[in-house]
């Protein structure tokens, strides 16, 4: 049997993948009044219009438009009947990062409301570690492959540094102590030979979680006020002095 399907999508197959109305995919092919007429499907000789990959693009990015509630005019703005493949190359890559960043904002209020509700409800403290290490595993793989981040996440790396800053804390030490900083270091090292990064990479990288969306409310309503803040500082103290080359204090 011919493959009717060779080279191209059906409308019906296009208004399933890209999550766009019929009525507006055909408006937006559509180059006569109340069209808008930035997308040609392909004529074929069984009757049927056949969109292409590039076409595809284009209904997809009308689609997330779209679903920010913008009419279909707005959402078709920008976008031309002539767009390059670099062009919409380029547009779907500000999607993605529109996508990532929603991602972690509503990973990061998931986060809060549920350590919040166990804060209220009295409930076990290993809530707060988990969900700080699962932010953490997230976060990671930004920088190593999702196994290594993953383990980490599992062997508790972020919360564990958290916990025995929270420790220097409560002793009376200041952010940039030695005690401080050499918690921070050993943390950073103990990521920088699992993740293959250089020490500063690591630290930083161990900053960046620990300020993903979500992490300081589970941190301070575990640890107390501040803590989180005092973190911050210990792991910018340490920054610096790894930036200076200056001796560190190292995990044995």
């Amino acid at each position: 049997m011919r493959d009717e399907l060779a080279g191209g999508w059906k409308v019906s197959q296009v208004e399933a993948l890209t999550g766009l109305s019929r009525r507006d995919i055909q408006r937006v092919c559509y180059e006569g009044p109340g069209g808008i007429g930035i997308v040609s499907p392909r004529n074929t000789a069984w009757g049927w219009r056949m969109y292409e990959v590039a076409d595809i693009a284009k209904l997809f990015l009308v689609a997330q438009a779209r679903r920010r509630s913008q009419t279909l005019e707005e959402a078709c703005r920008g976008l031309a009947p002539n767009e390059s493949e670099a062009d919409l190359a380029c547009a779907l890559e500000f999607c993605e990062q529109r996508a990532l960043d929603a991602r972690d904002a509503e990973t990061g209020a998931f986060a809060a409301a549920h350590a919040l509700r166990c804060a209220l409800e009295h409930g076990d403290d290993s809530v707060f570690a988990s969900l700080i290490d699962s932010i953490f595993g997230e976060s990671a793989q930004c920088a190593c492959d999702v196994r290594t981040a993953l383990e980490l996440a599992a062997k508790g790396l972020l919360s564990n540094m958290l916990e025995k800053i929270a420790d220097v804390r409560r002793s009376g030490k200041q952010p940039s102590s030695s005690e401080a900083r050499h918690v921070c270091m050993a943390a950073s090292g103990e990521c920088a030979q699992a993740c293959g990064l250089a020490l500063p990479d690591a630290c930083e990288l161990l900053s960046q979680a620990a300020n993903a969306p979500g992490v300081a409310l589970s941190c301070e309503l575990w640890l107390g006020p501040a803590t989180h803040s005092f973190a911050n500082a210990s792991l910018e103290a340490t920054l610096v002095e790894m930036e200076e080359g200056a001796p560190d204090e190292r995990a044995e």
